[in-house]
C-alpha cells in the first residue's frame, strides 16, 4: 500500500498517500510522489514541478491568494506527542504541560499552535523543519512535546515504540480554515480542480475512516 518517492529509494505511506492513489486511479493518471520541503510546496506547484499538493495543507486565506483548493478531505484534530515515560504522558489539558518545552514543525499550523501551549505555562523551544527531526528531538530529550495532527501521531505511535499522544479535553483554538485539509492546485487548473472534487466526493466516509 506504500508508494515510491520519485528520485529516491524510499517509499511513502499514510492517509494523504492513499487519497492521492485513489484520485490518480479515478482520473487515469500515474501517481508520482516528490519529497519537497514544506515551504517549497506552493512554489513548486505554481512553477509546474508538481501538479497537486496532497500533504495535509489547510486552505488558509494567505494560501488562497496564490493557489486554489479542493473540497476538504479531512478535518483535523491536533494532539501532543510525548515519550511514553515522560512526566507529561498522563496530561489531559494544556495546563498539564506547564514547564514542558513544546515545539512544532516550522511553517505549519503545528508551530502556530505552540503559543497556545505557552500561554498555558509551557516553554517554546526551537521549531524544526520536519516531523522526523522533531520526533528524534523528543527521543533525545531535547524537547518534551510537539503538536501534530492526530493521524500523524497515530502513525508515529504505531510504527515506533516509546511514544504516546495526548488528546486534550479542550481543543486548540483554530480558524475554521485551519481545521480542514484540502488539496492545492494551480489557479489555472480549473478543470483539474473540478475533476478532483468529483473524485473526492466519491470517497465514502467509511472508506476515509478505513484509510485513516
Amino acid at each position: 500500500t506504500n508508494h515510491p518517492i520519485d528520485g529516491t529509494k524510499l517509499y511513502a505511506e499514510g492517509y494523504d498517500v492513499q487519497v492521492a492513489k485513489i484520485i490518480a486511479d479515478e482520473l487515469g493518471l500515474e501517481l508520482e510522489i516528490k519529497a519537497l520541503a514544506w515551504d517549497a510546496l506552493i512554489q513548486n506547484l505554481n512553477t509546474g514541478a508538481i501538479d497537486m499538493i496532497i500533504a495535509g495543507m489547510s486552505p488558509t486565506a494567505e494560501r488562497l491568494e496564490t493557489i486554489d483548493f479542493t473540497a476538504s478531505y479531512y478535518e483535523s484534530t491536533h494532539v501532543l506527542l510525548v515519550k511514553k515515560d515522560s512526566k507529561y504522558a498522563s496530561a489531559s489539558k494544556l495546563a498539564d504541560f506547564a514547564g514542558a518545552t513544546v515545539i512544532g514543525q516550522t511553517g505549519t499550523i503545528y508551530a502556530d499552535l505552540v503559543p497556545q501551549a505557552v500561554a498555558a505555562g509551557a516553554v517554546a523551544g526551537n521549531n524544526l523543519a520536519t516531523v522526523p527531526l522533531i520526533v528524534n528531538a523528543i527521543l533525545n530529550d531535547t524537547v518534551d512535546a510537539t503538536i501534530v495532527e492526530e493521524p500523524v501521531a497515530k502513525g508515529i505511535v504505531t510504527n515506533q515504540e516509546g511514544y504516546v499522544y495526548i488528546q486534550l479535553e479542550e481543543q486548540f483554538e483554530l480558524d475554521e480554515a485551519d481545521k480542514v485539509v484540502s488539496i492545492g492546485v494551480r489557479k489555472s487548473d480549473d478543470k483539474l480542480l473540478e475533476k478532483v472534487n468529483e473524485s473526492l466526493a466519491k470517497i465514502q466516509e467509511a472508506t476515509r475512516q478505513q484509510l485513516m
